[in-house]
């Protein structure tokens, strides 16, 4: 049931019978390692599991530890945690990803946004092809992808019926062909994925 909830949360992917780490789960020990400093440190989690195996041997009790464990004592407990980093955290900061610098000193980064991760340089956007492991991005890969999203798409020519531009573009998912580039009647233009 772990490793299906870390694929459900997109915190890896399967390849190869491998699990792969993903930009959002990069992102996520960013934050970890940055605010909850306690919470992923090796000695600590050795000693919640012992805390844990004691209380089902029945040794200890279940909801005094919990409540030690979620308010404190002795120790910073979860709920001020969580409260420190409602105030401290600022989500701009901790979704980013920084690949390196590139040009004048521009940063280009991964940003992980409501839709998935995608890679700027602060001008230029792009989405990034999926299954890309973090450990796959390196600088050059990553000027790659923003210079052909600079680029912008090309029509490939005129569709015959309606004279709409046909374009290639290249998404998430893979290679795509748009008909027009708005819809018509203001709604969203028709869109064929390639195989």
């Amino acid at each position: 049931t772990i490793v299906d909830t870390v694929l459900a949360r997109d915190y890896a992917f399967k390849r190869s019978g491998a699990l792969v780490p993903t930009f959002l789960a990069s992102a996520v020990i960013g934050l970890m390692e940055r605010y909850f400093t306690d919470m992923v440190d090796y000695e600590y989690t050795a000693r919640l599991e012992e805390d844990l195996d004691s209380i089902s041997r029945g040794e200890a009790d279940n909801l005094s530890y919990l409540r030690t464990f979620y308010f404190g004592n002795g120790h910073t407990g979860l709920k001020p945690l969580v409260e420190k980093g409602d105030e401290k955290i600022d989500p701009k900061d901790v979704c980013g990803i920084p690949i390196g610098k590139a040009g004048e000193d521009r940063l280009i980064e991964v940003r992980i946004g409501r839709y998935g991760p995608f890679l700027t340089d602060g001008t230029h956007r792009s989405s990034l092809p999926d299954g890309l492991a973090p450990d796959e991005l390196t600088l050059e890969k990553a000027v790659e992808i923003l210079h052909h999203a600079a680029k912008g798409p090309e029509a490939l020519g005129k569709h015959p019926e309606n004279d709409l531009p046909v374009y290639l573009k290249k998404g998430r998912f893979g290679p795509y062909i748009q008909l027009g580039e708005n819809g018509t009647d203001g709604e969203r233009p028709q869109m064929a994925s390639l195989l």
